[in-house]
């Protein structure tokens, strides 16, 4: 199933990049994320909506479109609620009334904070997302190794995320177990909240019980032993790293001399 999924992104070249070299144009990406931080145009980090609309162009260009709507639905809320927090309630050290309407009121200060976090947001968790659609993490942990990481560094990497899995996976189980039972785990925040202690308690006694039995999973492969580790299923490049990174160079460099020119007009 993993070798499946894995050749299907290798037919897409943005997707099929080799990790390690998504995760340096990530750095370029956050180097671009602070450039239009520190620009202020009308006092504002404008810049922070159009380097926003990167992050469905580079979905896009990955052939996971509808990754990216699935991302937006999922923080779209949390953005917006954000935003209008900021703008609305805070004024400033020097409030500048921006827009006025009956007893609601805008002022610069809260323009300029709701704008950076909420597209600040966008644009980190946009692109974190992206690396993890386009790659799975068994592919980054194995880079990972194969770039130099020690190989219990590279383990505790992808033991977390699939522990998230895991502990998802684990949740839907015991409820579906629980609701056989009797146990009210829909409605309210009160009926869910009683249901909570049913739920956590098997969750985590499960998770300790799975400690052992990976332990001695892990003996029984030698992992504790000092020799050279064999990667099952190594990643590889596709041809496109050195193009991908010139090129996301080219644009960081662009836009770094363009930041300084505006800084120093």
């Amino acid at each position: 199933m993993y070798r499946e999924q894995l050749m299907e992104k290798k037919k897409n070249k943005i997707a099929g990049l080799y990790p390690m070299c998504k995760i340096e144009m990530l750095g370029l990406y956050v180097i671009l994320i602070i450039l239009a931080n520190i620009i202020q145009i009308c006092q504002l980090p404008l810049l922070l909506i159009p380097l926003s609309l990167c992050i469905p162009l580079i979905f896009a260009l990955s052939g996971q479109l509808k990754d990216y709507l699935s991302f937006i639905k999922m923080v779209s809320f949390l953005v917006c609620f954000l935003f209008v927090i900021q703008a609305f309630l805070i004024k400033g050290a020097q409030p500048v009334l921006v827009w006025q309407w009956k007893f609601l009121h805008i002022y610069l200060g809260g323009l300029d904070k709701g704008l950076t976090l909420s597209f600040n947001i966008l644009n980190f968790a946009g692109i974190f997302y992206w690396l993890f659609k386009t790659s799975a993490y068994q592919e980054i942990s194995a880079a990972m190794e194969q770039s130099g990481l020690h190989h219990k560094a590279a383990y505790v990497f992808l033991s977390t995320f699939k522990m998230i899995d895991v502990m998802k996976q684990n949740t839907y189980k015991i409820m579906d177990a629980q609701r056989a039972r009797g146990v009210e785990t829909e409605g309210n925040i009160f009926v869910r909240a009683k249901a909570f202690v049913p739920i956590i308690i098997p969750l985590v006694v499960n998770a300790m019980l799975e400690v052992g039995e990976r332990a001695l999973t892990l003996e029984s492969k030698a992992f504790s032993v000092k020799c050279r580790k064999t990667i099952m299923i190594p990643a590889t490049r596709n041809g496109y790293e050195k193009r991908a990174l010139i090129v996301s160079a080219v644009i960081v460099l662009s836009a770094t001399g363009g930041a300084i020119l505006w800084l120093v007009r």
